[in-house]
């Protein structure tokens, strides 16, 4: 029996219009209860004594991660105590340092309280008032700050460059209010996990902070991070969620695997192999001739200004890492500047039997004169 599918009255609380809010806040028992509807059956540790200790499903096997703090487990078992891990593993957590042990997993279950006692209430408990919300993106982050109650936010952890304010991109967007550069967007950076503080270019990575400056037009933010700091938990998650849908090349799945297969890129190549492996390319060994590690496709004949995310998205638009790392709006405006691509791919080919082959990999954008491969 699944506890958290079979549960009627998680079911009803689920699709009850009042308790809308409450559905996406981490910091609710229940809520991170909802999230192991998909937790491997066998695992000797129970999935209510996993929410309960601050942990919710990441998705990854039988992967869990604390709302608050961000610690990652796995790997559990026979005899493992949740909560005892977490408060070992993560002393400084305040959700661990807010419970004390009459809360502690093993304990009977809690009667109702009245209202008046909703102060010394465990946090799982808590007015749902104050709510964060949980969006699906590429990172295993929550989304916004999760306020489990009033006045008691998780703050940056003195022990972890980690800093939990600034752990959602609309928070991090919210810093640029001063930003002094037009050529590069807030909303770029702080997707790449950037938030500003000055003074003049200079921005923070809320994961590893890792800061950067004088950023110049050729920049990417992403490729930057990765470049810079490469060890960045937040960059980590990333190559982790590879790992939730198709992938054609597995070992080219880290942005590190595939810049090692730029060893012999050509000194006269005019993209940067940094900017290349970052959208998700790998060198093929062969010109300038490149694979995506995902959707497979192949692009070569790059020129100077080129833009490998743009190129992705304009020949790839259906790639799951693209649209997980870049956005389905990016692909759309991307799209939308080259509304007869596939008339203009389909003119290429000199009969019906190309055709069916495989007409993109025969036609040559002259504006561009990036070239689509075909690999057998």
């Amino acid at each position: 029996m699944n506890m958290v599918q079979d549960s009627a009255f998680l079911a009803k609380l689920m699709k009850s219009a009042d308790t809308f809010e409450l559905k996406y806040d981490f910091s609710c028992e229940l809520y991170r209860l909802s999230t192991y509807s998909a937790f491997p059956r066998g695992v000797p540790v129970s999935e209510r004594s996993l929410a309960r200790a601050g942990f919710y499903y990441t998705g990854a096997n039988d992967k869990v991660k604390c709302f608050c703090c961000g610690l990652m487990l796995d790997n559990w078992k026979q005899g493992d105590s949740p909560m005892e891990k977490h408060r070992k593993l993560y002393p400084s957590c305040n959700f661990v340092q807010t419970l004390n042990p009459a809360n502690s997993l093993e304990a009977s279950p809690r009667p109702s309280l009245p209202s008046t006692a909703m102060s010394t209430m465990p946090l799982s408990f808590a007015s749902s008032e104050n709510t964060g919300y949980f969006s699906g993106s590429y990172s295993s982050f929550p989304s916004d700050p999760v306020n489990f109650r009033a006045n008691q936010d998780c703050p940056a952890l003195s022990t972890s460059p980690y800093h939990f304010a600034m752990n959602t991109e609309k928070a991090r967007l919210l810093t640029y209010e001063t930003w002094p550069l037009s050529f590069l967007s807030p909303a770029k950076l702080a997707k790449a996990g950037f938030y500003y503080i000055g003074p003049g270019d200079r921005v923070a990575c809320f994961a590893c902070d890792g800061k950067l400056s004088n950023w110049e037009r050729k920049d990417d933010a992403m490729s930057e991070h990765q470049r810079h700091f490469p060890s960045c938990p937040f960059l980590k998650d990333l190559g982790q969620s590879a790992s939730r849908y198709t992938v054609s090349n597995l070992s080219m799945q880290t942005h590190a695997a595939r810049i090692r297969t730029f060893s012999n890129w050509p000194s006269s190549a005019l993209v940067h192999s940094q900017e290349l492996a970052s959208a998700g390319f790998y060198y093929t060994g062969h010109s300038d001739d490149v694979k995506c590690f995902c959707c497979d496709g192949g692009l070569r004949c790059w020129e100077s200004g080129d833009d490998p995310w743009v190129e992705h998205a304009k020949w790839f638009p259906r790639c799951e890492y693209l649209l997980r790392i870049k956005g389905q709006e990016f692909v759309s405006q991307v799209q939308a500047g080259y509304p007869h691509l596939l008339e203009q791919l389909l003119s290429t080919s000199d009969s019906p039997e190309d055709e069916n082959a495989d007409a993109a990999s025969m036609y040559n954008n002259h504006n561009s004169c990036i070239t689509l491969l075909c690999f057998a």
